[in-house]
């Protein structure tokens, strides 16, 4: 069975949703994503160099038969790379199950090998920002990503976590050491997965909701780049709770995060700008930074200046300049002229 849909940019939730509800049994998923961006990818050479190379790792992490189907589909229609940005296949040969997503953006290449429908690179495009949320039970984990205004939720999974009854030889201490380790296993899937979406792009932020009796398990289990990263552990249990219940549950962990954000980066600016150091305020000389690729960070505000705003944000993405919107401090932004940068040189 082969169904597809045409998604955006700040569409296609539902898309997701009937995608994470694929049923599969278990079964491994295929999940590939195919880069169509001519600024990347400018001649069919040079897309098929990169199908190829997709597909030889499809091949080699993916079951055969699914890995096949994917190809076939992927090689039997040239028309489907027609005025796409990118293009997302989901396969798993075992429960005839073969989805397709074409999106006007560009996703870079990328092949993953689940349980489930890896999503993570769509829910980035309907829900931009750079933190995770993590629900998490002993049983269960939902993964989400965005920011303030929207999250996401990009993988659902459940894990066998079940005891044997104390009989046949099993003592109840060794009962309770299976169950343990099966929890245990559960949660070291969680971190893989966060860790997956971190090396593809990175979160800033990541908040976990979970039992107390979790909270020292998910500590010791997830990396070292995730703990860096990790804003706080929420003592809830939100394993069915609706998204919008999820994003009300960390939002004063996220306005907190923000808050600090600002401040930091205004003392930086500021203490700078005092000895001539490596930040700029003011529209005209922030601008004349960024066309000269100078600007590390962008400090703008949303109550003036639309147009100029806009024209350096524009800028910023051309660049890959990280852009901050000056909320708390909107008030500082505006003595420095509405907008503030830290300097690469």
């Amino acid at each position: 069975m082969v169904t597809g849909s045409d998604i955006h940019l700040g569409a296609g939730s539902e898309d997701l949703e009937r995608i994470s509800q694929l049923e599969t049994d278990g079964h491994p998923v295929l999940s590939v994503y195919v880069d169509l961006d001519p600024r990347r990818f400018p001649t069919p050479r040079a897309r098929d160099a990169q199908l190829g190379a997709l597909l030889d790792l499809a091949h080699r992490e993916a079951p055969r038969p699914t890995a096949e189907r994917v190809e076939a589909w992927l090689r039997g229609d040239p028309s489907i790379f027609r005025g796409a940005g990118s293009l997302a296949v989901f396969g798993c040969a075992e429960v005839d199950v073969l989805e397709t997503v074409r999106l006007q953006e560009a996703i870079e290449p990328l092949v993953v090998v689940d349980t489930v429908p890896w999503l993570e690179p769509l829910a980035a495009l309907i829900s931009p920002g750079e933190w995770a949320v993590a629900v998490v039970s002993r049983r269960a984990a939902r993964l989400f990503r965005g920011g303030s205004a929207q999250i996401t939720e990009f993988a659902t999974f459940h894990d066998l976590v079940h005891g044997r009854h104390a009989q046949g030889g099993w003592s109840q201490a060794n009962l309770q050491r299976a169950i343990d380790e099966q929890v245990a296993e559960h949660v070291r899937g969680v971190a893989v997965r966060l860790l997956r979406a971190h090396r593809r792009h990175r979160f800033e932020h990541l908040v976990v909701i979970a039992p107390d009796e979790l909270q020292s398990l998910i500590e010791r289990t997830l990396h070292g780049d995730l703990g860096h990263v990790l804003a706080g552990i929420l003592h809830a249990d939100l394993e069915h709770a609706p998204a919008d219940e999820i994003a009300r549950a960390v939002a004063p962990v996220m306005e907190r995060a923000e808050r600090d954000r600002e401040r930091i980066l205004a003392e930086r600016v500021d203490d700078a700008l005092l000895v001539g150091g490596l930040a700029a305020a003011g529209r005209d000389e922030v601008l004349a930074l960024l066309e000269h690729d100078r600007v590390e960070t962008l400090l703008v505000g949303e109550r003036r200046d639309a147009d100029a705003v806009e024209r350096a944000v524009a800028l910023a993405a051309r660049r890959g300049v990280p852009v901050v919107v000056m909320r708390e401090r909107a008030a500082w932004l505006d003595r420095h002229g509405g907008f503030a940068a830290i300097l690469r040189w």
